[in-house]
This record gives C-alpha cells, sequence and structure tokens, in this order.
C-alpha cells in the first residue's frame, strides 16, 4: 500500500483532519497536504513524527512505507 493511501486511512479512522494531524505532528499543513496527496514522500523524521501523533504501536512500518514507495 502506498504511504499516502496509509496514512489517509489511518487519518481519517481517529477522526482527524490533516491540520489537527498536522499540528499533533508538527509539521506544516502545507507539508503534510502533499504527503497526503502523493504528492511527495516524508523524511524518515516527518514519518515516525506522524506515526507518533498517531499513536501507533508498530511506527516502523509506516516509516518503512515512505523508504519502499515502490512496494506499495
Amino acid at each position: 500500500m502506498a504511504f499516502h493511501i496509509r496514512l489517509k486511512e489511518l487519518r481519517q479512522q481517529q477522526n482527524l483532519t490533516i491540520r489537527k494531524l498536522s499540528e499533533k505532528a508538527g509539521i506544516s499543513y502545507s507539508v503534510l497536504n502533499a504527503i497526503e496527496n502523493g504528492r511527495t514522500l516524508p523524511s524518515k523524521d516527518v514519518a515516525l513524527a506522524l506515526a507518533i501523533a498517531l499513536r501507533l504501536e508498530d511506527r516502523d512500518a509506516l516509516i518503512d512505507l515512505a523508504k519502499n514507495p515502490s512496494e506499495g
């Protein structure tokens, strides 16, 4: 699964807006919007910040999606 698709699923499962998740993760709205719309991939640090903000137990799975987009 592509990073941006998984991210959107996780965000929606927690009833978060893009703006709210960007605030929780400490990244800008425009960057998160570009990531979620598949225009860019996050750095490892941004992927980790998103995983933490989403309170994921398996943070590495989300980070791996960011590192290996062809596996999505």
